[in-house]
């Protein structure tokens, strides 16, 4: 093992270590703001022409990911809904996910 090696490792272990917590959970406000930036926010409202977010706080994430990225094949061919597989990376699924969730309290 180089010396060069374990200084790299040392520094990748000091940089993860001083990272926030946030830094590697989904972002509540970043989902609220992705919400709005996608239009979803714009149905799910309340007063919306869908259930507002907070209807499906208690799903899970699994269930709700499957509802965003597919949700003719989660929710029935009567919704909606666009389809958002391909459009959002996984870090953004997971804060609107994390959004979606914190709106029910």
């Amino acid at each position: 093992m180089s010396v060069r090696y374990l200084i790299l490792s040392g520094l990748g272990l000091a940089l993860a270590a001083s990272m926030p917590a946030w830094a590697s959970t989904p972002s509540v406000a970043q989902g609220k703001e992705l919400a709005s930036a996608q239009g979803c926010a714009m149905c799910h409202a309340s007063g919306g022409m869908a259930k507002p977010f907070s209807a499906y706080a208690g799903k899970s994430a699994s269930a709700l990911k499957a509802a965003i990225l597919d949700p003719k094949k989660a929710l029935g061919a009567s919704t909606m809904m666009p389809p958002y597989q391909g459009k959002l990376s996984a870090a953004q699924l997971d804060a609107l996910v994390a959004y979606i969730k914190e709106s029910g309290h």
